[in-house]
Formats: C-alpha cells, structure tokens, sequence
C-alpha cells in the first residue's frame, strides 16, 4: 500500500489489489477501470482454519444497477489468505443478452529498489504499449525498468516470476487469463498521482492478471467468468489446464 494512501471510501486505492471492473483502463466511457474498485462492496462470508482464511465480498446489485443501469451483472470476490495469496473475480451475466467484460486484478507488489528488478516469464509474448500510442510489439528479454512502463501482454496464460534483490522471487499465476499488465509510473507521472508518494515508483511493480485487450470477453447469458491470481513465494505445482482456456504462450 502506498503510505500516504488515506484509506477512505469511495477512493482508488493506490496499492493492495484494485478491482478493474467491468471494463480495463479506458476500453469505455466512464471512471478509469470501471466502477468496482470505488463502490461498496458487502462480506457474505468469513472462514478461518489452521492454513487459512476465506473472504466472499459481493458487489450489491443495486449499486451495480445505479452506476449500469442498462446492464445486468452478479459480482463477487472471493479471497484466499494463507501460504500463498489466491483472488478471484467471479462475475456471472445474468440479463437476457449478451454482455462486454474486460478487467484486472490491479496487484501492486513490493520491490526493493525498481532499478535492479526483473520480470521473468513473458520472453516471446506480443504486447499492447499503451505509452507507444497501442503498438504492438514483442518482447524478446526479461522485462526491466528504466523509465516508465505500461504494457498489457496478450495470448499467454505463462506464469510470471519477479525477482528482486530484497527477498526471494515472487511467482504470480494467472486462471481465465490470456492477458496480464506490467505497470510502473516511475518519477513524472507518479508524481501526478493522487495518493502516490514521489518516490512511491521505485518499491512497486503492478502485475496484474487481466481480460484485457484482445482478451476481453463477450459473456452470453447465464456465462460465469472467474478471473484468479495467485501469488506466492513458492514456485507453482503444475495444475491441469483449465477447460476452455487455451494453453499456448
């Protein structure tokens, strides 16, 4: 979280993971990412055991309603909180037509210092360069920071590795996620930033798993989408392929 983050309702937040929902960025008229990550979202469920804790948030209908009032949606979240970190976003349409989805798991992460940080695991995947006017290009090396960045890579559901010099590598995966976003302000326009210190750029790093771009999704009545991240300290177990989700880098 950004230390000067006022931690007040009906604000983005800078830091922690905000909901981008149920559009990215500026793919529709209307808020920066949609509504979600400004409106008030309500517990339905609280679970604890030994290895760990289950949160349920829902988005209430009425609120969805108000802000998209010719769009029918359920929204929930559910959080995992225990050896490793595990959100999902689960939207369902739940109108009588079909419906435009595209959104991210807006996850700010620690670094020591921006400068001596690596991004591992997207070496060959095309990407969107929002500061090149949406060109598309292909990256060839480890990402690293020299300046800022903001690129939504598509057609991959590739594991992600940050690796920093303050600790050990970080391991972001993605679940009906064909996009993930690499974000970092750095100095002039994270001082543009609201509730953004001025040197806030050099201990963060967003790697966000999306539905972004070319990956945003048409959801047919009754149609459940369930976005995830999952991020750990521990390489990930191999896991089956998700039905549905193709499996190419």
């Amino acid at each position: 979280m950004s230390p000067v983050d006022p931690a007040r309702p009906d604000t983005a937040l800078r830091g922690g993971i905000p909901l981008c929902w149920p559009w990215f960025a500026d793919e529709r008229p209307g808020p920066a990412h949609g509504i979600a990550r400004t409106s008030h979202w309500q517990l339905r469920l609280a679970q604890a055991d030994a290895h760990q804790v289950r949160l349920v948030l829902e988005l209430p209908e009425r609120e969805i309603a108000r802000q998209l009032p010719d769009e029918r949606w359920a929204v929930q979240v559910e959080m995992l909180l225990g050896a490793s970190l595990s959100v999902t976003l689960i939207t369902t349409n739940t109108g009588s037509r079909a419906q435009q989805l595209s959104q991210a798991l807006h996850s700010y992460l620690p670094v020591d210092d921006i400068a001596s940080t690596e991004v591992l695991g997207l070496q060959g995947v095309s990407y969107i360069d929002k500061l090149q006017a949406d060109a598309v290009c292909r990256e060839q090396e480890p990402i690293r920071f020299s300046g800022e960045l903001d690129r939504v890579y598509f057609d991959t559901a590739a594991d992600v590795q940050l690796i920093d010099a303050s600790a050990e590598p970080l391991w972001v995966q993605r679940r009906n996620s064909q996009s993930v976003v690499v974000w970092n302000p750095w100095q002039e326009k994270g001082a543009r930033l609201s509730q953004f210190p001025a040197e806030g750029y050099r201990s963060m790093v967003c790697i966000e798993a999306a539905n972004a771009g070319p990956d945003a999704r048409l959801l047919e009545p009754g149609q459940v989408q369930r976005l995830q991240t999952i991020i750990s300290r521990h390489p990930p177990e191999r896991a089956a392929p998700v039905p549905g989700e193709p499996t190419t880098k």
